[in-house]
């Protein structure tokens, strides 16, 4: 197999991500929020409408992503097309977005109701995180959103597919490093199967 060269990918941290979207301009913080918490590629989010989130099952749907040209067309692959749960936070974060910046079709909206394209999300984002003090581009919100997945215990196969992945082992390629060893997996297997008999292993030593 070919050596891969890539930098190993180092996710932004909860503060990191409070601190953009604290720069962030107020009608652009609720995309930020939406990257980091449902891991989406930027031409996905820039994508969305109001009908694809429901906030009654707090979900959204991406099937389309909005292209260089301005226009939305296909998702990068069959794959990409997906249903994210999003959290209460995201949630809330949305419904606040909308209140504040009401739209009846694009989510996400310039100052002239128009949807934010690629190249007006650049201008809102260099200055952003020049603001926040980091050197990041929007794929590491994608990274935050994969690796708060892993730290949680989730699986390659629930993290591919909530990143829409072509498949498992372009997730691995990306973030094998961050899932536990096997060895700390084996510590805290063993941990947990013991957890019923501490209290009484601990007595019975006494």
């Amino acid at each position: 197999m070919p050596s891969d060269d890539r930098p190993q990918v180092v996710p932004p941290t909860a503060t990191d991500i409070g601190a953009l979207v604290a720069a962030a301009p107020p009608r652009h913080r609720a995309a930020i929020v939406m990257l980091a918490g449902a891991g989406l590629r930027i031409s996905e989010l820039l994508g969305l409408t109001v009908a694809d989130v429901d906030f009654l099952r707090r979900t959204v749907r991406v099937d389309r992503q909005r292209l260089r040209s301005g226009g939305t067309g296909p998702l990068k692959t069959r794959r990409s097309a997906r249903t994210i749960l999003l959290g209460k936070v995201v949630t809330e974060e949305l419904s606040a977005h909308l209140v504040a910046f009401p739209s009846d079709e694009w989510l996400f909206t310039d100052d002239l109701g128009r949807p934010v394209t690629y190249y007006t999300w650049q201008d809102v984002w260099a200055p952003t995180r020049r603001a926040a003090g980091l050197d990041v581009d929007t794929h590491a919100l994608r990274h935050f959103y994969a690796s708060a997945l892993i730290s949680g215990g989730a699986s390659v196969k629930v993290v591919q597919e909530r990143l829409g992945h072509g498949s498992a082992s372009v997730t691995l390629n990306t973030y094998a490093h961050l899932w536990p060893t096997d060895d700390e997996l084996t510590r805290s297997v063993i941990d947990a199967a013991f957890a019923p008999l501490a209290d009484s292993l601990r007595t019975d030593t006494a």
